[in-house]
């Protein structure tokens, strides 16, 4: 049997037709800090409709970013879409008549490397995404822990501190890894030092013919970007740390200095090391995380 599901980012929500860990079919919705939430819901069920006709359906799964009850099915707070409280599984299932659930997108990401992809292998994996924001999620066991709005709002690192009084976040507060860490604080810094304006995978292109403004703000997010891990480690002492979100297709710029850095840093390395390692699913481990809740 099929699932349909929905990851919702701060850029676009994409949609599939997902049968284990493939995507059979996509349709994709922009977003932005704008959105307005009952035409997105029509917009996505529009979509569901669509791909019902191509598979036999049996749940639809929503990945999205922001603080989540997934026991209620609500988005409690989203910094990048700017909702709050809104019931989103109830009323898809009240639209669809399907049986809808609901994560956080990193956790969901997370779930399907976990089962998937990159962290299979182990029992106990870290994952952190990089995209327009920072996210994360702990899997242990292949299992995703739920249940509470507190449970369901762990592996938010993104809001980690790694630099005190430092950039001012999107979520009001200064020094979190993603003002520092994430694709939109690489663009960003990149602006601030040369005027102009490029997308993170062509500042890493940049990066890796040598441009100097572009290699000096790759050695920075990396610096952050390992700090952070460290962190991470020294609290949940995963196996393997995936790195995921579209910042991870560059990983040969950043990925042998951040294994050093944190095996060198994280206390008890030395006895359990820890790997990190690009994701293996892309862009899709959000719809096929969420296809499997």
């Amino acid at each position: 049997m099929d699932a349909i599901g929905i990851d919702i980012g701060g850029m676009s929500a994409k949609i599939g037709l997902i049968r284990q860990e493939k995507v059979l079919i996509r349709e994709t919705i922009p977003t932005d800090s704008n959105l307005l939430y009952e035409p997105f819901v029509r917009d996505v069920c529009a979509c569901i409709g669509r791909l019902r006709q191509q598979g036999q359906v049996e749940k639809i799964g929503i990945s999205s970013c922001g603080l989540i009850d997934s026991t209620g099915g609500t988005i409690l707070y989203s910094n990048n879409i700017r909702w709050e409280n809104k019931k989103m599984a109830p009323d898809i299932a009240e639209i669809t008549g399907l049986p809808v659930r609901i994560a956080n997108d990193a956790k969901c990401a997370a779930l399907a490397e976990a089962v998937y992809g990159a962290g299979s292998p182990y029992e106990r994996m870290g994952m952190i995404t990089l995209g327009t924001g920072v996210g994360g999620g702990f899997i242990c066991h292949k299992k995703l822990e739920g249940g509470s709005p507190y449970s369901d709002a762990d592996g938010i690192f993104g809001h980690m501190t790694v630099e005190n009084k430092g950039r001012q976040c999107t979520c009001g507060r200064h020094g979190c890894l993603e003002a520092y860490a994430s694709a939109t604080a690489i663009m960003k810094r990149y602006t601030e030092t040369t005027g102009e304006t490029l997308t993170a995978k062509e500042i890493f292109e940049r990066a890796g013919e040598g441009r100097r403004e572009a290699v000096e703000t790759i050695e920075e997010f990396r610096y952050y970007l390992a700090e952070g891990l460290t962190n991470l480690v020294n609290i949940l002492r995963p196996e393997v740390i995936v790195i995921g979100g579209g910042v991870a297709r560059s990983a040969e710029l950043f990925l042998p200095y951040v294994n050093e850095y944190v095996n060198n840093h994280a206390y008890g390395t030395h006895i359990l090391p820890v790997k990190i390692v690009a994701a293996k699913l892309g862009n899709d481990a959000g719809m096929i995380g969420a296809a499997l809740l």
